[in-house]
């Protein structure tokens, strides 16, 4: 469960307690002052359900083929009234026969965790070409499964979910921020997107944290993110950086009997907890 040398452990128990389900959780610090107080591992290579968490690889990949000159940012999609899905994003509910952008169709994919702009980006890219990338970069627990929101397109009795593990979370954020995934332009684009994200309720929830304080230049606490829900799972990862400190973490579970979609769902509590924790463990000098 917990790797070597992870003091926290016992936080994690509990807390995997209160959410009468399994918990993983992978963090690290990656600049910044302060005690050294070591990376967190807890359950951290295990398989979870990625839910939304799985765009992450489809943005890397999507930048890879920009990189490889394979794909244009610019380069434009028609979004068909059959391509609208449910769950999460807008594009459902706007017109359809429409253009737009790869790196508009990216933009709300992470931004608003867009569903119908992600299975456009997938059918441009490919399901296994996506699944070749993390395979490429040691992501091992990460796979996509297919279309999101498309059981039909399923073979009768096919249950796969797409799936990742915090390990593998953190380790994307982590190459990403450090300049290792892509070339300076594209990261710094990825980066953006990241920054933008609007969905940063559960892991900004018990932090001093107000996104609009962040936008207006007011703050100087970021969280650039990605998360991810489905019935009794609740995930979330990316970077918080607050002025020269910054650290990158992952958190994600499955099995909660909370199946809500609702603001206090208690997987969404415990992420925030462990949020929380983390927040304490890398930004703050005293202990």
């Amino acid at each position: 469960m917990s790797d070597p040398g992870d003091d926290m452990a016992g936080v994690w128990r509990a807390l995997e307690n209160q959410l009468q389900g399994v918990l993983g959780v992978s963090a690290r610090r990656l600049v910044g002052e302060g005690p050294d107080r070591g990376p967190v591992a807890y359950r951290s290579i295990e398989r979870f359900p990625a839910a939304s968490t799985i765009k992450v690889f489809i943005l890397q990949t999507l930048l890879e083929r920009v990189a490889e000159g394979n794909a244009r940012l610019d380069e434009e999609l028609v979004l068909r009234a059959e391509d609208r899905v449910t769950g999460s994003g807008v594009l459902k509910s706007l017109s359809a026969d429409r253009a737009y952008t790869l790196l508009d169709l990216a933009t709300l994919m992470i931004v608003v965790s867009d569903n119908t702009a992600t299975n456009l980006l997938i059918g441009r890219l490919g399901v296994e070409a996506i699944n070749a990338v993390a395979a490429d970069h040691g992501w091992a627990a990460s796979r996509l499964v297919g279309l999101l929101q498309r059981p039909d397109l399923r073979r009768e009795g096919d249950t796969s979910v797409s799936t990742t593990s915090p390990r593998d979370l953190a380790d994307y954020f982590t190459a990403l921020w450090q300049g290792r995934l892509l070339p300076a332009e594209l990261t710094d684009v990825a980066q953006g997107i990241y920054r933008a994200q609007q969905r940063t309720d559960q892991l900004g929830r018990f932090l001093p944290f107000d996104r609009y304080s962040t936008e207006t230049g007011d703050s100087d606490l970021v969280i650039a993110s990605k998360s991810g829900s489905i019935r009794g799972v609740r995930n979330d990862a990316g970077v918080v950086e607050a002025g020269a400190s910054s650290y990158v973490l992952a958190v994600m579970t499955r099995g909660c009997p909370d199946e809500r979609f609702h603001p206090d769902n208690v997987g969404g509590l415990v992420v925030s907890r462990v949020s929380q924790a983390l927040f304490e463990r890398f930004m703050t000098t005293t202990g």
